[in-house]
């Protein structure tokens, strides 16, 4: 799954730090998710200084995150 995150230099920054990100689903149904970003490239707009992220998503399973 390819998603894009958009913000300031220092929210990206955090983001591309973690290995693996956890995702809810809607309304707290689903179960947490892990996810792990996967050909990340960012990018910036000159102009009004946000960046954005753009990367693949590849579930991690449990027996990925517990190693």
């Amino acid at each position: 799954m390819r998603v894009c995150f958009y913000g300031t230099d220092e929210e990206i920054t955090r983001l591309c730090e973690r290995p693996i990100l956890a995702l809810l689903g809607p309304r707290r149904t689903q179960r947490v998710v892990a996810f792990e970003l996967l050909h990340v490239a960012v990018s910036a707009d000159p102009y009004a200084g946000v960046y954005r992220l753009r990367a693949d998503l590849a579930e991690v399973h449990r027996q990925e995150v517990n190693e």
